[in-house]
């Protein structure tokens, strides 16, 4: 039943698919598509995760696993920026101070990292505490391929720096972070942002 109204929800955007078997389309629907919106969710999160593992193994078979973890860390800059950008874009009064980490986190939660869980410990303009935790798909994707020793931990540490230089954010950052179960590849961050005066 949840499947029915998962697809219903996205007719719009599967509406130009065609194939003129209706008995093998509802076949495949059947078993291809979603059973609930938790899979989606989570398989759109296997499939991003695979992409960064795989291309940084790729990029170290052909050039050298020394360069992979400066590409990561290239790629997150980025990423923290690009999500940065789409926060100030749709919440059009959101502060600019140490806050401003939390919302962009909370919002790439939302959107791609759905095992990921946060814990607010302190959230105010000049200070902002937060724990992150869950299973890391990063550090899942890059222990499967075994390539987890070439990349610096955590992998998010220069998403926040492209979050601090796109408000132009004048702060401390201090992030813990530990394995808290490597079988499960389950991490705990935690971030603590404090402005500093000009």
């Amino acid at each position: 039943m949840e499947q029915a109204n998962l697809l219903e929800r996205l007719k719009q955007i599967r509406k130009n698919d065609t194939l003129n078997d209706v008995a093998f389309q509802k076949e495949l629907i059947e078993k291809l598509f979603p059973n609930t919106t938790e899979n989606l969710v989570l398989d759109l999160s296997n499939v991003t995760s695979a992409f960064y593992g795989i291309l940084l193994d790729n990029i170290g078979k052909e050039f050298g696993y020394d360069k992979i973890d400066k590409v990561s860390k290239t790629t997150f800059y980025s990423i923290g920026q690009i999500k940065a950008k789409q926060c100030f874009e749709k919440f059009k009064d959101m502060p600019i101070d140490s806050r401003s980490f939390l919302i962009v986190l909370i919002s790439a939660i939302y959107n791609a990292s759905p095992e990921y869980n946060f814990n607010v410990i302190e959230m105010g303009k000049e200070t902002t505490i937060f724990e992150l935790y869950g299973v890391d798909r990063y550090l899942r994707v890059l222990n499967n391929l075994s390539i987890s020793d070439h990349i610096e931990f955590p992998t998010l540490s220069p998403f926040m720096v492209g979050i601090r230089d796109f408000f132009k954010l004048n702060c401390k950052m201090d992030i813990d972070f530990e394995v808290t179960n490597i079988k499960n590849n389950e991490t705990k961050h935690t971030y603590k942002f404090e402005l500093l005066n000009d």
